[in-house]
């Protein structure tokens, strides 16, 4: 397990990660989300060594990360947000200089089948500028696995990629999870969701939210998503604005003759919106209610003014 205690990071007068405390258990796939700025990098090169708290532990495996450096490093594998990769050289001489540098000494019984894995097989011979991006974050991750670590630590793996090559690296992650216990970074929601096992939320610094998906939906399960569409009529939207409960609205669509609006409301507000509409002589096209996403729940927890 990965166990981090009241970790902090200051850049200056900047606190970039502030007493930040969690766990990661083995077999599961976290996904650490947050808006940039937030301090998910900050957080990653602390928890593989890269940065050294200024205040807090860190443990791999009950190995403490500022006692002993190299043995709780060699548990753990890092895919930074830009791959350090040498282009000039192929896909054989780079993985075989990081087996070097790991100090690897049986690689030849290694690689076979971390090339299989990472679909790099076929290109293992050729230069690594010659290569898409998605096969630079394919060797990206296969240098993480040399040494077989028991944990990967990827930052933002599928930034800058093609929705093909995201597709491919989301689910090469998801059939590394079968194996490996795998912590990500990421401020695109629908990663999060599409890999994690578990979600945390960081921003400003710190974790203001942990748990599964459902988990952190139920954060806002008091409260409802209503769209509401209806023939042009200002004084009806007006009203809608006033009612009891409505904590948010934004127009998501404009028609020639219609609107549409998002509202996130504490509670049902549907009959109460009814009869605004009955009272304002409002023309109702749709009232529809959806569960909370974890996008809502994501923007009400980084909104700027909490």
């Amino acid at each position: 397990m990965i166990k981090v205690d009241g970790i902090t990071k200051r850049f200056g007068e900047l606190t970039a990660v502030d007493s930040i405390s969690f766990e990661v258990e083995r077999g599961e796939i976290v996904g650490l989300l947050g808006p940039n700025g937030a301090g998910k990098t900050t957080t990653m090169r602390m928890i593989t060594g890269y940065y050294a708290p200024e205040a807090g532990t860190i443990e791999i495996d009950g190995i403490n990360m500022a006692d002993e450096p190299i043995a709780a490093k060699k548990r753990v594998g890092y895919l930074p947000e830009n791959a350090p990769l040498y282009e000039e050289m192929t896909v054989e001489e780079y993985l075989n200089f990081i087996a070097d540098v790991k100090g690897i000494p049986n690689r030849s019984a290694v690689l076979p089948g971390i090339l299989e894995g990472t679909g790099l097989t076929k290109v293992y011979n050729r230069f690594i500028w010659e290569l898409s991006k998605g096969y630079h974050q394919r060797v990206g991750i296969a240098q993480t696995l040399l040494g077989d670590p028991d944990f990967l630590v990827m930052d933002e793996p599928t930034t800058g990629l093609d929705p093909n090559q995201i597709i491919e690296i989301r689910n090469l992650i998801r059939e590394l999870g079968k194996t490996k216990t795998i912590m990500i970074s990421t401020h695109i929601l629908q990663e999060a969701e599409a890999l994690s096992t578990k979600i945390m939320i960081i921003d400003k610094a710190r974790i203001v939210a942990r748990g599964s998906k459902d988990e952190l939906k139920s954060i806002l399960e008091s409260k409802e998503t209503l769209y509401v569409t209806a023939r042009r009529n200002d004084a009806f939207f007006e009203g809608v604005k006033k009612i009891p409960g409505v904590l948010e609205m934004q127009r998501v669509s404009s028609g020639e003759n219609t609107e549409t609006y998002k509202i996130l409301s504490k509670g049902n507000i549907s009959e109460a919106v009814f009869r605004e509409a009955v009272n304002r002589n409002a023309v109702l096209s749709e009232l529809r209610s959806e569960k909370v996403s974890l996008e809502d729940v994501f923007i009400q927890l980084t909104r700027k003014e909490n």
